[in-house]
């Protein structure tokens, strides 16, 4: 396979990185990039190292955290291998502490069947659009809780 200039993978690394990522994942590059919330054309541009001209492709870090986030690599990783400043990723802004994907699933293994499926729905509420008539994921959880809990008689809340 060549890269960004007509050699082998290692001239352009980040594009090799992606496109394994997104093959494990049985993903077209029209579903990579439609998770990443860009064109395909982009996608493209990101794996092979190159624009439509043939000229060599230096995405923005934006573009590069978002493809890495879609396929669940590290987007320092995937920044250092586009030759951009990993530091530019910089997901606890404000003082709030940074969660890696690891340490969530590591929490969510320690949850329920229930909390895990409030916690699915509640991921999901963040990346899916919910319709207008459909309760907030906090409000379908709370009358779940306390539906149950005045199955099992623990009083009302």
């Amino acid at each position: 396979m060549t890269g960004r200039d007509g050699e082998d993978t290692n001239s352009w690394p980040l594009g090799e990185l992606l496109r394994r990522a997104r093959d494990d994942k049985g993903w077209s590059q029209e579903d990579a990039a439609q998770k990443a919330r860009f064109s395909r054309t982009s996608w493209q541009q990101l794996e092979s190292g190159r624009r439509a001209d043939r000229k060599p492709f230096r995405p923005k870090a934006d573009t590069v955290i978002n493809a890495a986030l879609a396929v669940d690599l590290e987007p320092s990783e995937a920044l250092r291998l586009a030759n951009l400043d990993p530091t530019k990723y910089e997901p606890a802004r404000a003082g709030r502490p940074t969660a890696t994907v690891t340490e969530v699933r590591e929490l969510v293994m320690r949850l329920t069947e229930e909390q895990r499926q409030a916690v699915v729905n509640l991921i999901r509420s963040f990346t899916e659009p919910i319709p207008s008539n459909s309760p907030t994921t906090a409000e379908a959880y709370r009358h779940n809780n306390v539906l149950n809990s005045k199955k099992r008689g623990k009083g009302d809340y």
